[in-house]
C-alpha cells in the first residue's frame, strides 16, 4: 500500500494519539456496551489504560475501540513505513498518511487487534 493513495479513512483517537484505518476495514460503529468489553482497546498500544467511546467491527468479527473517530472522506497518498516500525506493531501498520495537519500511523483493522490480543496476553 505504501505509495499509494487511500480514499475513505477513519480518523481516530486513543487518548491523546492519532490512528487512522482505511474504511473498507471497518463493517460497522458501536458502542462498547455492545460488545460487553471483548475488544481490545486502541489506548493499549500507547500504554494508557484501555477504555473507548466507540468500537470499530471488521467484517471478520475483530473489534477496536477509540476514543473519537471522522470519517474523512478525502484521498490521501500512504507514505511508507520503516521495517523497524512495521515488525514492531506486528505488522499491522501499513504507512503513515498526512492530513489535518499530522502524521497519522495508517493500521489494518484485523491485524491491529490481533496485535493488541497479542500485547495483553504477553502483558499477562
Amino acid at each position: 500500500m505504501p505509495g499509494q493513495h487511500l480514499a475513505g479513512t477513519l480518523l481516530c483517537h486513543a487518548g491523546p494519539f492519532r490512528i487512522a484505518f482505511p474504511a473498507q476495514d471497518v463493517a460497522v460503529i458501536d458502542a462498547p456496551a455492545l460488545h460487553a468489553g471483548r475488544s481490545r482497546s486502541a489506548r493499549e498500544a500507547f500504554g494508557e489504560l484501555p477504555a473507548a467511546a466507540r468500537v470499530l467491527l471488521a467484517p471478520s468479527g475483530e473489534t477496536v475501540g477509540v476514543d473519537t473517530l471522522e470519517i474523512d472522506s478525502e484521498v490521501h497518498r500512504v507514505m511508507d513505513t520503516p521495517p523497524v516500525l512495521a515488525r514492531l506493531a506486528g505488522g499491522s501498520l501499513l504507512g503513515f498518511i498526512y492530513t489535518r495537519g499530522a502524521l497519522w500511523p495508517l493500521v489494518r483493522l484485523v491485524d491491529f487487534e490481533h496485535y493488541l490480543s497479542g500485547a495483553a496476553r504477553e502483558a499477562a
